[in-house]
């Protein structure tokens, strides 16, 4: 089973190309760097990276051995979160692998633990058209999505977010609940319906 991956790193925390650092890491690394890391040891194929035009790219960590990773521009990333989605997608359709791993920049807590427990419980149940995690009743990227809700994420637009494909019956999921230190644990998949009220939303970029 093939699964690719994304990482949104078009928007949160950038100017002029360049992530804002973190007082926690080391001065050559930031979050975004830290994740591109993480995400390259799940095996995803390929990885792609989405990134402004005018990015200089000086934050992303070298290529690992092996690595499928490449990166992808998107001239309309300021347009909204979506667009940036959908390059990321029109850039793995072609490798038509089974699912993608979807991650946003800015989040902090990713780790190669936490995407292959994702990875894991889709593989037990490829029935699935997401798994995300949860926090307080609340979905959480990253999320996986399989091969039939591709056609779905590319018609979102602009800013609208992911929020109605997780509530909607129309789709079928599972979520993975986070413990205290804001891991996943393990929890049974609830199919059908969810009642996120507020759950992950993609937005606009700024």
């Amino acid at each position: 089973m093939r699964v690719a991956g994304i990482y949104l790193a078009a928007g949160h925390g950038r100017r002029a190309g360049v992530p804002k650092a973190s007082p926690k890491l080391p001065p050559e690394l930031t979050p975004e760097s830290v994740v591109v890391s993480e995400l390259e040891r799940c095996t995803l194929d390929p990885l792609v990276v989405v990134v402004r035009a005018d990015d200089n790219l000086v934050w992303l960590p070298p290529a690992a051995e092996q690595s499928s990773r490449r990166t992808e521009t998107c001239l309309t990333a300021h347009l909204g979160l979506s667009f940036s989605l959908r390059c990321g997608l029109n850039a793995i359709l072609p490798l038509q692998p089974d699912a993608v791993v979807v991650a946003l920049a800015g989040q902090t807590s990713v780790t190669a633990s936490l995407v292959n427990r994702l990875k894991d419980m889709y593989m037990r149940n490829p029935e699935l058209d997401y798994v995300a995690g949860t926090h307080e009743g609340l979905p959480l990227p990253p999320a996986l999505f399989s091969r039939e809700m591709f056609s779905v994420l590319q018609g979102l637009e602009g800013g609208e977010g992911t929020a109605g494909l997780f509530r909607s019956s129309e789709y079928k999921g599972a979520v993975l609940q986070t413990d205290s230190a804001g891991s996943f644990s393990d929890a049974d998949p609830r199919f059908g319906v969810y009642d996120a009220h507020k759950a992950w939303s993609i937005r606009g970029e700024s």
